[in-house]
């Protein structure tokens, strides 16, 4: 029986918490109990593989975090489970972790790396593309994520940083990302502010090889509806939207979450405040 992609993308935090970094705007870090889940016993390989067969979902997304060899198990259950479906795999993650341990990207069709200076070093573009370069494949769409992380970043993204990144033939699209909650500087004045220092880039790029944040496109902009980031993690957790900190429920098994989110729809209102 074919199921209606209700879901679009489904994501899996297979750690279900923040990592190593621990950054304070980290919407991980905001789950309750986030630091206590043991994952690997929660939502192991078996119900991840079941929930990959089951769920209405279009694609699946993975995030990834340190030490990668921990959700191997997890996230390679996932990967044999999409083909059967036709579900593509795109793997989220840090250059670090790819450069450490490039296995995380076999059978997947999107790598995603984050790309700021809160995962590491400086963002040394150079170095980025020679991480990037050892992975590239026929087959493996490659995106850069760089998240405004301080007033500081977005200034080095808007004096040339974002079109470097942007130009690299490893790198097919850009995809700006915003805080998640957003902190007091990044609201819809700083937005608009670092939209116009960036016009350059939007005429030539948007929608092809630079897309923005969901809700800097869908609230603050209003171009287009919500397009939803659904989120299964630790404890057998679902959320309706990867971003918010309460889960809409704790499913059994894969059917039920199935069931459950068979008539699914993007939350009417954002997990954060949009000032």
């Amino acid at each position: 029986m074919s199921i209606n992609a209700v879901l679009g993308t489904l994501g899996f935090h297979l750690d279900g918490r923040a990592c190593r970094v621990g950054c304070e705007f980290c919407y991980l870090g905001l789950r309750e109990g986030a630091g206590d889940r043991a994952l690997d016993r929660a939502l192991g390989p078996a119900v991840a593989a079941r929930v990959v067969a089951l769920a209405p979902a279009r694609d699946i997304a993975v995030a990834i975090s340190e030490p990668a060899r921990r959700w191997r198990a997890g996230l390679e259950a996932v990967v044999a489970a999409a083909p059967a479906r036709g579900l593509p795999v795109a793997i989220t993650t840090t250059p670090e972790v790819v450069a450490a341990d490039p296995w995380v990207t076999d059978g997947a069709s999107r790598l995603t790396v984050s790309v700021d200076p809160m995962k590491g070093p400086a963002v040394d573009v150079a170095a980025l593309r020679s991480v990037l370069a050892s992975v590239t494949r026929p087959g493996l769409e490659i995106i850069a994520l760089p998240s405004l992380v301080t007033p500081a970043f977005a200034d080095r993204l808007a004096d040339g940083l974002l079109g470097e990144l942007i130009a690299l033939p490893e790198i097919d699209l850009v995809a700006l990302n915003g805080l998640k909650p957003p902190p007091l500087w990044c609201d819809r004045r700083f937005w608009l502010g670092f939209l116009a220092r960036i016009r350059g880039l939007l005429d030539q790029h948007l929608w092809r090889r630079l897309h923005l944040d969901c809700y800097v496109a869908a609230r603050i902009l209003g171009l287009g509806a919500c397009p939803a980031k659904p989120d299964v993690s630790a404890g057998r957790e679902f959320r309706a939207c990867v971003y918010q900190a309460a889960p809409s429920f704790v499913f059994a098994d894969a059917e039920e979450l199935a069931r459950r989110t068979a008539d699914y729809r993007p939350p009417d209102v954002c997990p954060f405040p949009i000032r």
